[in-house]
């Protein structure tokens, strides 16, 4: 895997964010979300989990400057994490498969290993045994820094995509990816990115909750469609039709409709499936016991 030092923003050209930054319409779309976000609060279901939870992490990895830019901080380059706790196979014997938990927007670095436990439990509860690895990011930016977040979740998809295929290399096992909300985002990043290194088939399972991504991007023709028919053996994403969170927050971010609310927009690939789960009770239950749709995510497997 190449490591890159350069620490310019690679991105190319001028995206949607990029030209609204500057706009009245953004000042407008910026007050009306964070309006709309900070009416939403949620948790994970009063589990706490250890400290020490296994995970990648690049907590610290990035900034947002008074250009409203994000920048990779000092000794820190494009391909780069670290690790916290005991990795499953890094000095025990090697699993099979593991699951890498990716949490969503505004998680503080010691509220991550919460969800991951969450997330945990939830898989053990419907009978999926293999070991649980976290993957945690700067998601805890201020309510109005929303665009700096998706793309400081985007740039982390090279970042966890280093993580896999050292992980895959040290201990062979198979990989599944579950991102919620701005996870969602970090997911079809990371499989962008194997993709571009021409790592084909090698992530068995990628799941979206609730996911904060475009839904056309999804699609064959979209920003990730072709990577997710290269590089996943089967990829789902379950939407809810009234998950307020995005109804309302994303779209008014976003100036779209995000795949964890509509589904996929255009042509899917062949290895993607939409799951409407209308039963979940709210943006942040996705992933917990009981009132989440756990059960038919494991039974995708």
């Amino acid at each position: 895997m190449p490591h890159d030092t350069d620490k310019k923003n690679e991105r190319a050209g001028m995206n949607r964010r990029t030209m609204l930054k500057g706009t009245a319409t953004a000042a407008v779309g910026v007050a009306g979300f964070t309006g709309s976000v900070a009416g939403f609060e949620g948790d994970d279901g009063d589990i706490t989990g250890p400290a020490n939870f296994p995970r990648a992490t690049t907590r610290g990895h990035f900034d947002i400057n008074w250009l409203y830019e994000e920048e990779l901080t000092d000794g820190h380059t494009k391909w780069d994490y670290d690790t916290v706790g005991n990795i499953p196979g890094y000095g025990s014997a090697n699993p099979d498969e593991v699951v890498v938990s990716v949490h969503g927007w505004l998680v503080a670095s010691d509220e991550a290993p919460d969800h991951f436990e969450t997330v945990k439990t939830s898989l053990r509860n419907n009978g999926y045994t293999h070991p649980i690895i976290g993957f945690s990011y700067d998601s805890d930016t201020r309510l109005d820094q929303w665009w700096p977040a998706t793309d400081i979740a985007e740039r982390n998809g090279a970042k966890l995509a280093n993580f896999i295929t050292d992980y895959r290399t040290r201990t062979g096992a198979d990989v599944r990816l579950i991102g919620h909300s701005l996870g969602g985002r970090v997911v079809p990043a990371t499989i962008k990115a194997l993709d571009s290194l021409g790592y084909r088939d090698y992530v068995a399972s990628a799941t979206l909750l609730g996911g904060a991504a475009d839904n056309d991007a999804v699609a064959v023709d979209g920003e990730y469609g072709p990577a997710i028919a290269n590089v996943v053996t089967q990829f789902d994403n379950f939407w809810k039709s009234d998950d307020n969170v995005l109804n309302w927050a994303y779209s008014t971010g976003e100036f779209d409709a995000a795949v964890g609310e509509e589904g996929c927009e255009g042509t899917p690939p062949a290895n993607y499936e939409d799951h409407n789960v209308d039963y979940v009770p709210d943006h942040f239950s996705y992933h917990e016991p009981g009132d989440g749709c756990m059960a038919e995510v494991v039974g995708e497997f």
